[in-house]
């Protein structure tokens, strides 16, 4: 088995510098936004998209005076939500461009005057040509920058621009971060690919990450079963089907919920043989300030699981693009 599958740190690099590019334009919709005046945000999507929003949840719940919602696009659409109206500014990002629940949302928004950003990855779709103000990408990077704007315009981010730099700063260190990681990430999937089902734990802005990875990498992609859980939830249930010789997965970050991290690792090795802790304080990350760590946890967190896909892709003979019902089916 080659070290390195399909580590590619000059595309991981210009993917970051092409993100970090859309600043200026990111900033100016922003502050058009917050110049005219708005009520709340919401952030509206389905599978990926709606994960990534609950890291953007948590890192915006101790820092934002203004009201951010996180809504699943199918359960927006035909329950409503009574805090969304014409004031409101709804926000949306798919790599497709075309994700037909959201595509809804947007529409519905329309209909009561409510502004929309769209981030999305293809041109001349759906998305980009119904909203408002339209970014083209896909990522986190854009929503680091989007979202601590609003914050920073309301007065609550002052350190923004020292944000910004290291943010910059970080682009150039992942790729390296990323072959780190990849020794033990290898390790893992060589020994547990084929497991009949594997536990996964997160908190805070790594929740988000560790359900995605669970449900849209591990069960969608690789067709793997598997159970997620908060590391807060953790001891009211799935504490009790953990046994010895089950798989269970750490995803650690470094924002104010570590220690709840550190609560169910310290139990988990009294009970069982196989935890993997990956931990985004284990990879060193040169000329960024460690202030920043916690903040930046997701997206350091992917160091570990692009390793991990990988190899999962490759011990279990799946393509990740392979699907049986998604996008193959009408449902």
């Amino acid at each position: 088995m080659p070290t390195l599958l399909k580590y590619e740190p000059e595309k991981t690099l210009e993917y970051g510098k092409k993100a970090m590019a859309k600043k200026d334009d990111v900033i100016a919709v922003v502050d058009k936004i917050c110049k005219e005046g708005f009520s709340n945000l919401f952030f509206v999507g389905v599978g990926g998209t709606l994960t990534q929003a609950w890291s953007y949840e948590a890192t915006l719940k101790p820092i934002a005076s203004f009201p951010f919602y996180v809504e699943h696009a199918a359960d927006f659409n035909t329950e409503g939500n009574k805090k969304f109206g014409k004031d409101s500014v709804l926000i949306v990002t798919s790599a497709t461009g075309n994700t037909k629940e959201v595509v809804e949302t947007v529409n519905k928004a329309k209909e009561v005057g409510a502004r929309v950003i769209s981030v999305v990855g293809a041109p001349k779709t759906p998305l980009v040509e119904l909203a408002d103000y339209s970014i083209e990408g896909y990522g986190d990077l854009i929503f680091y920058m989007m979202l601590l704007r609003f914050a920073y315009n309301k007065g609550d981010y002052p350190e923004y621009d020292e944000m910004i730099k290291n943010l910059e700063n970080l682009v150039e260190v992942l790729p390296y971060a990323e072959k780190q990681a990849d020794e033990y990430c290898e390790a893992y999937v060589r020994n547990h690919r084929d497991d009949k089902i594997q536990y996964l734990i997160g908190s805070g802005n790594l929740w988000g990450p560790t359900y995605s990875y669970a449900m849209c990498i591990m069960e969608e992609m690789q067709w793997m079963r598997t159970k997620s859980v908060t590391a807060g939830d953790f001891f009211h249930g799935t504490l009790e089907v953990i046994e010895r010789d089950d798989t269970v997965l750490l995803f650690f970050g470094e924002d104010e919920t570590r220690p709840q991290m550190e609560r169910v690792e310290k139990f988990l090795k009294t009970i069982c043989n196989n935890v993997y802790k990956f931990d985004t304080a284990s990879l060193p990350l040169p000329n960024v300030d460690p202030k920043f760590r916690g903040l930046f946890s997701p997206l350091v967190m992917h160091c570990f699981t692009s390793r991990i896909e990988a190899y999962q892709e490759e011990y279990g003979k799946h393509p990740l693009a392979i699907r049986r019902y998604y996008r193959q089916l009408s449902y």
